[in-house]
């Protein structure tokens, strides 16, 4: 298997009301279904948190948050018991529609715009943090130095990856059949090219003592890694 390649990806190169990265958005709020990110999700909440969600938690390029806005209100339908929750992106586009939506639900969410590792180095300490397709925009040093900075500010850590993988780059190209747009396709090729696989991730977190690891395939597609603390 080839190693890791990043390239840049055009929705990050866009401005947020481009119209094509309006397009691109939307392709992915249509392909989380599709790729299970929803049920896995859903799932990771149900099983470590089945009791209550947790009390503080970031979600690290949230870009338009809609993926854990959908996640949140199927995992806990009796709401969020005033969680507080952090989207944290560059360039956040979540809209006041999923803010007001999680507020009534009983769920603080805030905005904050901003690069994730600095912003964990500086912010509050969360009892657990989540990434769905953000750790591949990023070259090891930089994955090493956000690891660093969670393992200081939060007990459980969870990223759902692209999976750098035979059968994920065959997906990437049947994305126009979805009706996917061209910066989704070219943006889903050069993520497959940065995903991951094996335990590539767990060799980054700065110290397994202390800390249970978990890395595993999620379907064909997706890259699953887990961290919680075990004291």
């Amino acid at each position: 298997m080839k190693a890791r390649r990043l390239s840049p990806e055009l929705l990050d190169t866009l401005p947020p009301e481009d119209p094509a990265a309006i397009a691109s958005r939307r392709d992915l709020r249509r392909l989380h279904p599709i790729l299970g990110q929803v049920g896995l999700w859903t799932r990771w909440f149900r099983e470590n948190y089945p009791v209550r969600p947790p009390v503080s938690f970031a979600d690290l390029g949230a870009g338009d948050g809609s993926l854990l806005g959908t996640v949140l209100l199927r995992a806990y339908p009796k709401g969020g018991h005033g969680a507080r929750i952090f989207f944290v992106d560059r360039q956040p586009v979540v809209p006041e529609s999923t803010l007001g939506h999680l507020r009534r639900c009983n769920w603080l969410p805030t905005v904050v715009t901003a690069d994730a590792p600095a912003w964990i180095e500086d912010g509050p300490p969360v009892e657990a943090a989540i990434a769905n397709l953000f750790l591949h925009h990023l070259e090891e040093p930089e994955i090493r130095r956000l690891f660093s900075a969670l393992a200081g500010k939060t007990a459980a850590f969870a990223a759902a990856e692209p999976r750098r993988y035979a059968l994920a780059r065959w997906g990437v190209r049947t994305l126009h059949l979805l009706g996917c747009g061209p910066v989704t396709r070219h943006d889903a090729r050069v993520s497959v090219e940065a995903g991951f696989i094996g335990r590539e991730i767990s060799g980054l977190w700065p110290s397994p003592g202390g800390w249970h690891l978990r890395e595993m395939s999620a379907g064909p597609f997706t890259h699953f890694f887990f961290a919680a603390k075990t004291a």
